[in-house]
């Protein structure tokens, strides 16, 4: 397993760890959805102890959308704080409006173990993957090569790490399956998906998901 971290100097991804949360919403109410996310729910994140940054992504158009939010945040612990847990247990009216509406619900922590690169570009690859033991060299070499071709500037791996569920939503089965992720940022999107093909069939273990995202917001 993936063990420790590489730091880039001028790297923008910021903190050891970050959150990911991926969800669809209602078709009747994507703009609603994205006014709420973009402008109380986000800002509203990052007033929370240990929460560094924040970016919005999609995938996908109009009824077809799905969305990527992922936090930069100083440690796994972030999301153990009381204040962090009195806003989940006490959401805004927006907030408790659209609960309802999203549908899909995933969210995981994960440890960061390595990052390369530097910038943040126009489109994310997402790739989960079940790492082979003491595959972790393997696997960061084979994306250390992707800097620099395909349009990508940066990649982020992690580790996910136990953390209760969100008491809004119905516990995700994969919270009980470790395992690594490479979140790739890169600046064209048929690149990017191309570029993430072969780097699954190059990483070691079992593939889980593999899906890119454009990028709406950066905080």
């Amino acid at each position: 397993m993936i063990t420790s971290a590489t730091t880039t100097p001028g790297m923008d991804w910021r903190g050891k760890a970050f959150l990911v949360i991926a969800n669809t919403v209602a078709p009747t109410a994507l703009a609603e959805y994205e006014a709420w996310h973009s402008f109380e729910h986000v800002p509203e994140r990052l007033t929370m102890p240990g929460f560094l940054g924040g970016r919005r992504f999609v995938s996908g158009h109009g009824s077809e959308s799905r969305f990527l939010t992922l936090y930069d945040i100083d440690a796994p612990d972030a999301l153990d704080t009381p204040q962090y847990q009195h806003l989940l247990a006490n959401p805004t009216p927006a907030s408790l409006r659209m609960r309802p509406l999203m549908g899909d619900f995933r969210r995981f922590v994960y440890r960061e173990t390595s990052r390369y690169g530097a910038g943040c570009g126009s489109h994310l690859g997402f790739v989960r993957w079940q790492p082979k033991a003491d595959s972790a060299s393997a696997d960061d070499d084979a994306l250390s090569r992707l800097i620099g071709t395909s349009g990508i500037v940066a990649f982020r791996t992690g580790l996910s790490q136990a953390t209760q569920p969100h008491p809004a939503f119905a516990p995700d089965p994969m919270l009980a399956v470790p395992h690594a992720v490479a979140a790739v940022s890169g600046t064209d999107a048929t690149a990017l998906r191309t570029a993430l093909a072969k780097i699954s069939r190059q990483l070691s273990g079992t593939v889980l998901e593999c899906a890119d995202y454009r990028l709406i917001v950066a905080f």
